[in-house]
C-alpha cells in the first residue's frame, strides 16, 4: 500500500541531499513506531524506483521488560511480511553504560549510533536512515535554545551528515500517522515517551501545545486546552521552524566559506599551536570572530572536543581586550594565552605530548 503524503517527500529527499548511488543499500533505524515504520514501509515502496536494497536495524535496549519485547516481535514480523532483511539487537544497556560513564538520554543515543554504525558494517550499507521529522526538528531547536546555543543549534537537523541521513524532515508526525491510518498499518507506542522527567518530552507535551495555544489566541481564535495540541496547529508551527533553520544552516554555510577565507590570513601554525592575529581578528562581526575561532580550534593538532559557548566568550574576551601573558583554560589540556603579536591557541604549559604537525590550514573535518 502507497504512504501518498510521505513518498513525495522521500522521492525529493532522495533525489537531493539524501541522495544514494544506485545499487546501494540503506540500513533503516526501526523502533515499532509510527515515524520508523512509516519510512521502512514508504523506502520499501520507492527502493525498485531508486535501485536502492533495504536492511532494517532494532535495538532491544533491555529497558522496558515486556513492551520492549512486543516491539521487537512487531519489527521482526514487519520485516518478515514484506521480505526486508533485519539486523536486531539485545542489550542490557543500563550496565553498558554504566562501564562506560554514560548516562541518561544521551547515553543511550551514543549506544544506538554504535549499534547502528556496526550494523551497517554487517549489511554493507552505504547510509543510515533515521525517521526524525519536523516535529523532531521543532523540538530539538527549542531544546537547544533552553540550554543556550548559536547558529549551529539553531540550524537543527540537516538531512545529511556523513552516512547518516534523516530523509522525513520535511514531513510531520500528523500526516505520518495519517499515512498509516489509512492503509490501516499499526506501529508500538512507547510509554516512555509520556515520561516528563525527560526535557524532549516536555517539550513535546507541554512547550509545543502553549505555543500553538499562544499562535491561536493571537489570531483570534478561542484559546484551545494546552494539554490537547491540535495536530494541524503543531505541523503548522514544525513546518515554519524547519524553513527557519534550514535558512540558518544555509547562512552557517555562507558565513563558514567566508570565515575560511579570513582565518587563512590571520592565522598561522607554528608547530603545535596556532596563532591569530587579534587586532584584526576584532574587527570583524562577533559572528565571524566565532567562526574562525571554532575553525582554529579544530585546526589545533589532537584536540577531540568541541568548544562550548563559555569558552567562546572567554576568547572572545581575549581578542576584545587582550592583556600580555592573559590565559584561558580549554579542553583537551590546551589554552589560550595573550602575546604581543596575537592570541595563541595551543597545549597548556603542563602538557608535555608531542602532536603531530598538520600538512596544512584547513576548514574543520568535523
Amino acid at each position: 500500500m502507497r504512504l501518498r503524503r510521505i513518498e513525495p517527500y522521500l522521492r525529493r529527499a532522495l533525489r537531493g541531499p539524501c541522495h544514494v548511488p544506485s545499487g546501494g543499500r540503506i540500513l533503516v533505524a526501526v523502533s515499532g513506531g509510527a515515524d520508523s515504520t512509516s519510512l521502512l514501509l514508504a523506502l520499501h515502496n520507492i527502493a525498485r524506483e531508486f535501485e536502492l536494497s533495504l536492511c532494517a536495524a532494532h535495538l532491544h535496549h533491555g529497558l522496558r521488560g515486556a513492551d520492549a519485547d512486543a516491539d521487537l516481535a512487531f519489527v521482526r514480523a514487519l520485516c518478515e511480511s514484506h521480505g526486508i532483511p533485519v539486523i536486531a539487537a539485545r542489550w542490557r544497556t543500563r550496565d553498558r553504560m554504566k562501564r562506560r560513564g554514560l548516562s541518561g538520554q544521551a547515553g543511550l543515543r551514543t549506544l544506538r549510533r554504535e549499534f547502528l554504525t556496526a550494523a551497517a558494517r554487517r549489511a554493507g550499507a552505504v547510509a543510515i536512515a533515521t525517521a526524525h521529522t519536523a516535529d523532531d526538528q521543532l523540538e530539538t531547536v527549542l531544546l537547544r535554545l533552553t540550554r543556550g546555543t548559536g547558529l549551529t543549534g539553531l540550524g537543527g537537523m540537516s538531512a545529511r551528515s556523513g552516512r547518516w541521513m534523516r530523509p522525513l524532515l520535511g514531513v510531520t508526525r500528523a500526516e505520518i500517522e495519517a499515512d498509516l491510518r489509512r492503509i490501516d498499518q499499526p506501529w508500538r507506542e512507547d510509554r516512555s515517551n509520556q515520561d516528563l522527567r525527560y526535557a524532549r518530552n516536555w517539550i513535546r507535551h507541554v512547550v509545543v501545545p502553549a505555543l500553538t495555544a499562544t499562535g491561536s489566541a493571537r489570531s483570534g481564535h478561542n484559546v484551545p486546552d494546552v494539554s490537547r495540541t491540535d495536530a494541524t496547529a503543531r505541523g503548522k508551527l514544525a513546518r515554519r521552524v524547519a524553513r527557519s533553520s534550514a535558512e540558518v544552516r544555509e547562512a552557517r554555510r555562507v558565513l563558514g566559506r567566508v570565515s575560511g577565507r579570513i582565518a587563512r590570513r590571520l592565522g598561522s601554525i607554528e608547530g603545535a599551536q596556532i596563532r591569530l592575529d587579534s587586532t584584526r581578528l576584532r574587527s570583524y562581526p562577533s559572528a565571524i570572530q566565532r567562526n574562525i575561532l571554532r575553525r582554529s580550534w579544530l585546526n589545533l593538532p589532537g584536540v577531540t572536543s568541541g568548544l562550548t559557548g563559555p569558552h567562546l566568550d572567554l576568547l572572545l574576551g581575549l581578542v576584545a581586550r587582550p592583556r600580555l601573558a592573559a590565559r584561558a583554560g580549554l579542553p583537551d589540556d590546551r589554552q589560550a594565552r595573550c602575546e604581543e603579536n596575537g592570541l595563541v591557541l595551543g597545549p597548556s604549559v603542563r602538557s608535555d605530548r608531542t602532536f603531530r604537525h598538520p600538512k596544512k590550514w584547513g576548514p574543520p573535518s568535523r
